[in-house]
């Protein structure tokens, strides 16, 4: 949203000065232009997944010991779009929203296939009488991970994870009797991407 305000000259005598305003104005709001087209935010990496590069994101060079920046996209099958993992990564792996520019890193997951592994049964509370049921998955993921500046990917894997067991509490969306579940890539995941977000000597 941009305010307007409109400034008359005194005299005519003074029109310089509000032409040097109005140049600096301008000069003002093209630097505030140049800097909310630089700006990406966490959700613009997603194309990466496509093979798309990104190329306002910070170069990738392997560095030992330093830590290259990451973000995870997942998504149910390879008919739907990549959206943001928000599992837990190892502090300081993924950069905050106001400095996405500075992330290097993408791994993508897509599930291949599910498999079901458990139906779990919850008892209904207070005055409910239907059953509360999960489902969890084993499940196969497609992964890979990608510079993303260039949108070069540096390398790929399958996973093949068991379902989980049934959990002794799990949190339904309010409505809804039934829930699935795929299986956790969590720790998975960061052991592929290790070797490239922190590289060893």
């Amino acid at each position: 949203m941009t305010s307007m305000v409109a400034c008359q000259s005194p005299s005519a005598t003074e029109t310089p000065e509000p032409e040097a305003s109005a140049v600096s104005a301008e000069t003002e709001g093209s630097d505030i232009d140049e800097v909310a087209a630089t700006q990406v935010f966490p959700d613009d990496f997603s194309q990466v997944c496509n093979g798309i590069a990104l190329t306002s994101a910070k170069g990738y060079q392997a560095t030992a010991g330093e830590v290259h920046h990451l973000y995870v996209f997942d998504r149910e099958n390879d008919s739907e779009s990549f959206s943001k993992s928000y599992k837990e990564l190892p502090d300081g792996w993924e950069m905050e929203w106001e400095e996405s520019q500075e992330t290097q890193l993408v791994a993508c997951l897509t599930a291949t296939q599910q498999t079901l592994a458990n139906t779990c049964e919850f008892e209904p509370e207070g005055e409910e009488t239907d059953l509360y049921v999960l489902e969890t998955y084993s499940t196969t993921y497609d992964v890979a991970i990608y510079a993303a500046q260039s949108g070069e990917q540096l390398d790929s894997t399958t996973f093949e994870l068991e379902g989980e067991e049934c959990p002794v509490f799990h949190l339904f969306t309010e409505g809804e009797l039934t829930d699935t579940s795929n299986a956790d890539y969590s720790q998975a995941l960061l052991e592929f991407v290790k070797p490239y977000v922190q590289p060893e000597a």
